[in-house]
């Protein structure tokens, strides 16, 4: 198993996926599963809400992230907890998105 991962690479990856894709798992095992998300201006971001707890960290952009009823300012270095069964959607980047995701999966 992979232990050091480039996101350069796993982005290439992603970037030869058709429109509609725009996020990539990386990782996943017994405890977690970890990706990336990455949008573009107008992009949208159709996920719906997820049966596990989330964790995402923004590695590039910036723009908003609605969690629930509430829209929040992101931008590069910000770190966002969604819990389990939460409506939440990325929206609002004026250039591209990196986003790192983790879910737990060990609550399944």
């Amino acid at each position: 198993m992979e232990e050091i991962f480039d996101i350069k690479k796993i982005l290439t990856e992603l970037d030869k996926k058709n429109d509609s894709n725009y996020f990539i798992d990386f990782l996943h095992n017994d405890s977690f599963e970890a990706g990336l998300l990455k949008l573009s201006p107008g992009q949208k971001d159709i996920q719906g809400p997820h049966s596990v707890d989330e964790i995402y960290f923004v590695i590039e952009g910036n723009g908003f992230i609605k969690i629930l009823q509430t829209d929040y300012k992101i931008e590069k270095g910000s770190c966002i907890f969604v819990p389990s069964n939460t409506k939440h959607y990325f929206h609002g980047n004026e250039n591209e998105l990196v986003v790192l995701y983790v879910f737990n999966v060990s609550n399944e």
